[in-house]
């Protein structure tokens, strides 16, 4: 599953170190350009995110009230 994210900051370096933040916890795509902000200060980012494969999460789930159902 993935996400797209968008980073709002000051500047160019400001976004580089919040994505470098992300990529601690997530592998991210994109960010090779920055826009300027429309009618203010700042840039704009965008990035695809998903959670790296090795920490992918599996949910069980059984029904305590249909025991046949159990798996």
């Amino acid at each position: 599953m993935t996400a797209r994210i968008r980073i709002m900051a000051d500047s160019s370096a400001e976004a580089e170190a919040i994505q470098a933040a992300l990529e601690t916890v997530l592998d991210v795509a994109g960010g090779e350009r920055d826009y300027p902000m429309r009618n203010g200060f700042g840039v704009r980012r965008y990035l695809e995110v998903r959670l790296p494969q090795a920490g992918t999460v599996r949910a069980r789930a059984t029904r305590i009230d249909r025991p046949e159902l159990k798996r």
